[in-house]
């Protein structure tokens, strides 16, 4: 068993692994053109579920770094991804602040499939049905619209929907009080969108209005997909500020 320590040990299993990966993908050990060793074989030497392994192997796929094709396996393609800006949230305290400050006003709570826009973020069970949530996010006055919010929760987890209706506070939370895990790690991806009809009338603003969208996927420590949501602000009333900390012995770009 291949237990990651050193400068991987305080990272979600899925994310030391990918890193693991991606650096013997860099030295030579994995050569542009091989396959990576099976789902199978990496789950044994990592003593690691599938879900941790293909979220892993995700992460190098979205690098550049492997192709993934059904039945054929992971085929090396680079040997060093492409220079790439990517936020990372290194804690969730302040998001819990955020929501904590806020009102969800939930407008709907179903099962359902998740349409096109949402599947390329669920991993595996993109297929499969996901808790459902819809509503908009207030400023803590409840008068003032801040976020149209989508949410889609693993449905391992859908007992939350008794909990959520005057839900204060985060989804994520109740999750983790409710079943006992842990979400270990948030990726955000930020982008500008036109402003949809639905998102428009339950903001009080206008299709002209363009939107920031954001999503974020949320992960267990196995790398389970606990639930991602996708929020969109209009971005005549939004802006994102982020505090940057100079990591040792790395400069700025």
């Amino acid at each position: 068993m291949n237990k990651p320590s050193g400068p991987h040990g305080d990272l979600p299993r899925y994310h030391q692994i990918s890193n693991i990966l991606t650096e013997r993908i860099e030295h030579g050990r994995y050569a542009i053109g091989d396959l990576l060793p099976t789902e199978q074989d990496l789950c044994a030497e990592f003593d690691v579920s599938r879900y941790t392994i293909r979220e892993a192997l995700r992460r190098l796929t979205e690098a550049g770094l492997v192709r993934r094709r059904q039945g054929s396996g992971s085929q090396v393609v680079a040997n060093k991804a492409p220079a790439n800006f990517v936020h990372s949230m290194r804690s969730l305290s302040e998001l819990f602040q955020y929501a904590a400050d806020t009102v969800f006003r939930i407008t709907a709570i179903e099962t359902r499939l998740p349409e096109a826009e949402a599947r390329p973020y669920l991993g595996e069970t993109a297929d499969e049905p996901w808790l459902y949530v819809e509503g908009v996010r207030l400023e803590a006055d409840g008068r003032t619209p801040i976020a149209y919010s989508r949410v889609f929760i693993n449905r391992e987890f859908e007992g939350v929907a008794a909990d959520l209706p005057g839900v204060s506070g985060t989804i994520y939370r109740l999750i983790e009080q409710r079943y006992g895990v842990a979400v270990e790690d948030v990726e955000q991806e930020i982008r500008a969108e036109p402003m949809g009809k639905t998102a428009a009338k339950l903001l009080g603003s206008s299709t002209r209005i363009w939107a920031v969208r954001v999503i974020r996927r949320y992960f267990g420590e196995d790398g389970k997909i606990l639930q991602i949501s996708i929020n969109y602000h209009p971005a005549d009333r939004f802006s994102y500020s982020m505090h940057l900390r100079r990591e040792g012995g790395k400069g700025w770009a």
